[in-house]
């Protein structure tokens, strides 16, 4: 409802923020803007509200699958509180102070408008928890993910050493130096120095990555249009506020404060969503490079098989992060959105000049 309220009440609102109702550029960016949070926020909530009931539920499935067969340990379980902490707190700072600040000026420039400019403030804040949402649920896969690298890193180290020590390995003894700047599950590699089947760690760690792609595509359906929406109404407000700064269109002085709080705030929230999706994405693609390593050293037929059917599960099952499969989320989205961002706001300045 409120979204509805917002699209039909914007005209009337612009027009009392800018004394005058005409056809400015502003005008329609600043209505533009409004109504950009309200539909964008309707869709998403819509999309949430209908599969967050399946695809979140089947999401905590396949990560209590996980858990039954490897536990959280505790640096798991604090290095993800410290991070929910973190995000939510970030999130809170970026938001509250700033709008605000913006509530408080228009109090006494255009009373009338603060209940409107406070709708649109929430629905803005429900999108960024949304999206603060997301990036702990990815954090989840991202630990997961590197800790089936550290056993990889664990069963390539084991294989190194017992083809450089197979007099040793058959004895049991403790052999090879401790590497401390190399991260790897030091629990595995003891226990297959103590004689356990490589084979049972790989038929383990392919139920668990299973798990994980099962969980990516849980996200990917649940988080994929809201991510869309919010990563090019992310760019669009970027562009508005950008635009209003360089043309000098808020009169009050402290507006051209308050922006550079805004633009930092889309900023941040682009920046979690895209780099942690292709920090995930990366650690998944590490894991394939491992499994080839390990599988170029001398090994038995029974293990060689296990890391070709291991290697096959990785490549039919890709671990990355998309929005609605329009485009996939990683760095090279940022640079893309600079770019694209850049030549429109020069084609509107450029717009505007001329119209002048």
């Amino acid at each position: 409802m409120s979204g509805i309220y917002i699209f039909y009440a914007t005209p009337q609102i612009v027009c009392i923020l800018e004394n005058d109702c005409n056809d400015s550029i502003s005008s329609l960016i600043k209505g533009l803007f409004a109504r950009v949070v309200a539909v964008t926020c309707m869709v998403s909530r819509c999309v949430i509200f209908l599969k967050g009931k399946t695809h979140l539920v089947k999401y905590k499935q396949n990560m209590d699958d996980f858990h039954s067969v490897t536990p959280m340990t505790s640096s798991e379980t604090d290095n993800l509180k410290k991070m929910s902490f973190r995000v939510i707190l970030c999130c809170i700072l970026l938001t509250v102070p700033v709008n605000v600040c913006r509530l408080w000026i228009l109090y006494y420039v255009a009373k009338q408008t603060v209940p409107f400019v406070i709708l649109v403030y929430l629905q803005n804040f429900s999108m960024y928890c949304i999206e603060t949402h997301f990036t702990v649920l990815c954090y989840i896969l991202y630990q997961k993910i590197i800790g089936i690298n550290n056993d990889l890193m664990a069963l390539k180290i084991d294989t190194i050493v017992r083809n450089k020590y197979p007099f040793i390995s058959l004895t049991g003894e403790k052999y090879g130096k401790n590497d401390n700047t190399v991260e790897y599950n030091r629990e595995v590699f003891q226990s297959l120095v103590a004689g356990y089947p490589m084979t049972d760690f790989l038929e383990n760690l392919k139920a668990k990555h299973k798990f994980i792609c099962l969980a990516v595509k849980n996200l990917n359906n649940m988080f994929g249009i809201h991510l869309g929406l919010s990563l090019c109404s992310l760019c669009l407000y970027t562009l508005f506020d950008l635009y209003y700064h360089l043309q000098a269109i808020w009169k009050h002085s402290k507006y051209k404060i308050l922006v550079y709080g805004w633009i930092l705030q889309y900023f941040v929230r682009f920046l979690l969503i895209t780099v942690l999706a292709h920090l995930t994405t990366k650690q998944a693609l590490k894991s394939k490079i491992l499994i080839t390593d390990i599988n170029n050293r001398y090994l038995d037929n029974n293990t060689k098989e296990e890391l070709q059917l291991f290697f096959n599960q990785i490549s039919s099952c890709s671990i990355e992060f998309t929005a609605c499969d329009f485009f996939t989320l990683n760095t090279h989205l940022i640079t893309s959105a600079i770019a694209a961002g850049t030549t429109y706001l020069v084609i509107l300045l450029q717009f505007n000049s001329s119209k002048d």
